[in-house]
Formats: C-alpha cells, structure tokens, sequence
C-alpha cells in the first residue's frame, strides 16, 4: 500500500489546483484520475481573475506559451430586442489583469495536470477510484489503474471529480435548484466567422426565444459553440443530439449566419441537469472542490475560476489541518464558509440575469452609482479576491433598480417572469 498525506480524485482544474497547492506546502500528494488526457471537457472561457490564480499556482507562463485565444470582453445580443448588444470589456487597473483566454480544455486541463506532475505531485492517470474507506487514522482507498490494482492510504481526501461528486453521491445527496433544469448541447466549428482586433476573442452570448448560446473563439480558426435550452425541449426531442443542435442553431439568427459554411469538427455533447448543489462539501478528513460542490450556470463562465480558487482555499484548510493535527468537519467549516461566499454573488447575478427587468439593465449599462464598475467586478470573478463597500453597494442598488423596473414592467403589461421559466 502506497502512502500520502493527502490523496486528490480527480485530475480536472480543481484536482490539480488542489493537488498543487498542497506539495507546494510540503505534503506528499496522490492524484486519481479515470481518463487519459488530452480528453474533451466543457467550459472553454476564462474570467480574468483566473489569470491570478494561475500565476500564484506557478502555472501562468506554461498556459500563455501554448498560445491561447486571449479575451477582453463579453458581448451580449437579445434577438428578441431587435438584436441589441452590449459588450463589457474587462477594465484595466484592477488587482486581476483586463484579459484572460479562451482555452481548449483538453490542452488547459492537460497542462495543469503536468504542472502538477512537476510539482512532485504522483498522478495515476488513467486509474478509476473504486472505494474509499475512512477509519479515524485516516483514509484508504482502492483505484483500478491501467496496469495493477492501488491501494492508497492518507489522512486526508479531496474530492475533486466534479459533476460525479464522489462524496456526495456515495454518502450525501445532490439538490436540483429550482428553475434552472437546462440541457447544454455544444461542438466545435472550423471555418465560422471571426470578428477583428480586440473583438476577436470575445466571448458571445446569444439570447432568443428557446434559450441562449455560448460562442466562444478559440485560437486555430475553431470555434466553440453551445446551445442551452429547456429540459422540455430536449424530452420533446425525438431525434438525435445532433439533430437538436442544429434546429436550436437554425432558430437562432446570430449563430446560424455565422456559422454558414463552417463544419463541425467534433461530435456533438449533451449535458443535461446543469445545475445543483451537492452536500455534503465536507465532513471528517476530506473535502470537495469545484463542481464536486456546485454547478448552477455556465452563462458568466465561471466554472474553471470557481475549480481553482476553491482548489486554492482547500489547500490552505488541508494544510491548517495538518498542523493542528485535526481533521475533523468542524475543521474544516471556515472552508465551506468562504466557498459559499465567493458562490453567492455570483450565483445571485446569475439568478438575476435571467429576469427581464435586469436583463434590460444589463444591456443599457450606466455607470451610475459605481453600477458598471461592480457588473465588471462579478464578471471577472473579482468577486472571490476583493469586494470593497461601494461594489457592494452597487449591486445592491442595481438588484433594487431591477426592482422597480418589474414594477414598471408589471404596469406596462411586459413579461417580467425569470426566463428560468422557459
């Protein structure tokens, strides 16, 4: 039996993020991971606050030497409204940088593992956990790898296997959020337009009748495109998942006219009940991270930024842990607390964008009040490094604005229910 202070399942952002922190502390880490990288993963958009973290991970030069698709901003358009866009371009002067990357996450993912690997990190990769036995000296768990059987034992589990959410599935439960039942459906084009200068690595978001889509620029003349619709939809649908990608893209005018004459390089992915909220995230000598925690939207992508901080924060916890020589839940409360609080806002604005009140906001920015600076802070995941009062603020007074819109909308006879509701 092989022996760690801390065994990490999974080998996506979070895993290795975690896994990194942690033998950069001193501990002796074991990383599990089922499959065998380069392997296709969804949410290819970073936040800006992203590149922060990957210089504090030690991995920022590795990932801007592979040559990325860099990104500046953000544009919306409303095909319901006439095709009005809005874009936000991340502002300079801030503690994160005014840009970030569109990444293939088979590359990213791939990258940050290796970087692990470097950091003195022992990966068994491909190798599928198949039990996890904890004891009060610590835990052991048994892995089938590609060539023998492992068996490994540590004080400590981190649970980084994202949507799986090896914890919560084994011992705990996963919560459906209401209202947020999608269906994601995406691909990967070759030949779809680009735009110029600095637009060229915006991430866009389309917004008509049956959902929204993601259209995210990739580096190489590829690009990522992803429809999300309503659970409904896709059970009404009684083809193929291609088939569905293509009348979402046919009903939707921006990506269809864009992607005229592009062809599609890859098979098309489903994934469907995109948001929950696992529990437990910690108890006695292990820990989750990332999506293992909670996944409610990709609409402001913040999934690989919420992997890697929260990847950050359990290292501290873990390594806390080991000095006090405690490994208990009540340890590790301070963790999950602060999780939730980086969660909150951005969940909130998530919850939020899909109100027609605030969406009308959201496409008519003013800079009343510190109102465009705070939108700004949230989607560049600023949120999780600094908050000052007057952000804060901002968006308290700009969910209030929202609030009197509905009313002006109620007044008026417009819709003023969540698009949650599709």
């Amino acid at each position: 039996m092989e022996t760690f202070d801390v065994v990490v399942v999974g080998g996506g952002p979070g895993g290795s993020s975690t896994a990194t922190f942690l033998a950069d502390g001193g501990l002796r880490v074991a990383l599990f991971e089922r499959e065998r990288f380069p392997r296709f993963h969804v949410g290819e958009s970073l936040m800006p606050a992203t590149m922060l973290l990957l210089e504090e991970l030690g991995a920022k030069a590795a990932i801007e030497e592979r040559g990325f698709q860099v990104k500046y901003g953000a544009s919306f358009i409303d095909e319901e409204n006439d095709d009005a866009t809005q874009t936000f371009y991340f502002l300079p002067g801030q503690p994160w940088p005014n840009y970030s990357y569109q990444v293939p996450r088979a590359d990213f993912d791939a990258v940050l593992l290796d970087h692990a690997k470097k950091r003195g990190v022992t990966v068994y990769q491909p190798a599928t956990v198949e039990g996890t036995e904890f004891d009060a000296g610590g835990v052991t768990v048994t892995a089938s790898a590609e060539d023998r059987p492992v068996r490994a034992r540590a004080a400590m589990l981190v649970d980084a296997t994202g949507r799986d959410a090896l914890m919560a599935s084994r011992y705990g439960r996963r919560r459906r959020i209401p209202n947020l039942g999608k269906v994601a459906l995406f691909a990967h084009f070759k030949g779809a337009a680009r735009r110029s200068g600095l637009e060229e690595g915006n991430i866009r978001v389309y917004v008509f009748r049956d959902g929204w889509f993601w259209w995210i620029p990739l580096a190489g003349d590829v690009t990522s495109v992803g429809a999300i619709c309503h659970a409904r939809t896709a059970k009404e649908w009684t083809g193929d998942p291609d088939g569905l990608l293509d009348a979402m893209i046919a009903r939707c005018r921006g990506v269809s006219e864009n992607l005229a004459g592009a062809a599609r390089v890859t098979p098309v992915y489903r994934v469907a009940n995109f948001s929950y909220d696992n529990s437990p995230v910690v108890g006695d000598r292990f820990v989750a991270v990332g999506d293992a925690i909670a996944f409610v939207d990709p609409i402001f992508s913040g999934g690989v930024y919420i992997a890697l901080r929260s990847g950050q924060l359990a290292s501290v916890a873990i390594r806390d842990a080991f000095r006090a020589g405690d490994f208990s839940a009540r340890r590790f409360a301070d963790y999950e607390r602060r999780v939730r609080a980086g969660l909150d806002p951005l969940f909130k604005f998530i919850h939020k964008y899909y109100e027609p009140s605030f969406f009308d906001l959201l496409m008519r920015p003013r800079n009343h009040f510190g109102i465009y600076e705070a939108v700004l802070n949230v989607l560049s995941g600023g949120n999780w490094v600094t908050m000052p009062w007057r952000v804060r603020a901002a968006l308290r007074i700009l969910y209030g604005i929202a609030r009197i819109n509905a009313w002006v909308r109620r007044r008026a006879g417009l819709p003023v229910e969540s698009r949650l509701e599709w």
